[in-house]
């Protein structure tokens, strides 16, 4: 059974106010550090994963990585080094909304000019993240707080990767690895995912604020998923025509599905995006769909193999004409 505090208890000296979030791996509460008076946000493991060696190894992690980063748009981790009665993190709270609460309350596309301000402020944070050796890998709207003056955090570091560290797993994995509408193709085949990975959430974020809808839709997470793996997305055009080639071309560089065809590092995305005048326009030509090539070669293959029989039956042929003279 997990714990779940209501308003008003106290764990150590943090006063709790009230429960932000409960998901398949932890409790978030808003609380009162009563040695400052600060609001707070304590985010502690659900009861049940605790004896998960795992679960232990993440938040370690995820306290390593909140100890390594420094930046404006990154939300920070406090009180790092106090001691505690039980497991959680503190980190700061940020007053605002999420970005999927913006868009949401818009109904359509954002301003140009604010979805650029917002990409461009995820890419700095992103670009000093990966500098530092931290990979987000959830890069998503309800992770990207927009507080009261329009500035951006990103928050929740909780399945981010730290360069040259151990693979984690832990159960329940498939309920927090990421949201399917913005993980790369190489994610959703299984592997860690990296700045690459982050460069494509962050395409893909962007060219949702720009035309009101995420570049995949399908019944299920699954058909969505194997959208994101099989096919390049639709250009962006297809659901904003107005929008200028510049900028048409630096979104759907972000996010083709090869990730040797994205941009090489977040700067670089960051550059263009900061740019855009210096951008030379490029037609998007999206990829054959894998199942196209794939029974291309295997047509092609065939093709080859039924040559190469009619090849050996005309020498057979031949060879037994010349034979019966």
């Amino acid at each position: 059974m997990t714990t779940v505090y209501t308003p008003g208890a106290q764990i150590d000296h943090y006063e709790i106010i009230r429960m932000l979030g409960h998901g398949g791996m932890s409790r978030v509460y808003l609380a009162t550090d009563l040695h400052n008076q600060r609001r707070v946000v304590l985010k502690f493991p659900n009861d049940d994963l605790i004896g998960d060696i795992a679960v232990f190894e993440r938040y370690r992690r995820e306290a390593e990585i909140g100890s390594r980063l420094n930046h404006p748009h990154v939300q920070r981790l406090l009180n790092t080094d106090e001691k505690r009665r039980e497991e959680y993190l503190v980190v700061e709270y940020i007053e605002g909304q999420t970005l999927r609460k913006v868009l949401e309350e818009r109904g359509g596309p954002l301003p140009t000019d604010e979805a650029l301000r917002i990409a461009r402020q995820v890419g700095e944070a992103l670009a000093y993240c990966h500098e530092h050796g931290v990979y987000h890998r959830d890069i998503k709207p309800e992770n990207i707080m927009l507080q009261s003056d329009g500035n951006v955090k990103i928050i929740d570091f909780g399945i981010a990767l730290l360069q040259g560290a151990r693979r984690v797993t832990w159960r329940g994995l498939s309920e927090t690895v990421g949201t399917p509408d913005y993980m790369s193709p190489e994610q959703l085949r299984g592997e860690r995912g990296t700045a690459s990975s982050d460069i494509y959430a962050v395409g893909i974020m962007l060219y949702e604020m720009l035309c009101g809808r995420t570049p995949f839709d399908g019944e299920n997470v699954f058909a969505i998923m194997n959208q994101h793996v099989s096919h390049d997305p639709p250009s962006i055009l297809q659901y904003n025509p107005d929008l200028a080639p510049a900028l048409v071309t630096v979104v759907m560089h972000a996010i083709r599905r090869d990730p040797e065809k994205r941009y090489k590092s977040m700067r670089d995305l960051l550059a263009d995006l900061t740019h855009l005048e210096e951008v030379q326009p490029v037609p998007y030509q999206p990829d054959e769909p894998a199942a196209n090539r794939t029974a291309r070669t295997v047509i092609t293959a065939t093709l080859i193999i039924i040559a190469i029989c009619l090849v050996i039956i005309a020498i057979g042929i031949l060879a037994q004409s010349l034979h019966g003279r």
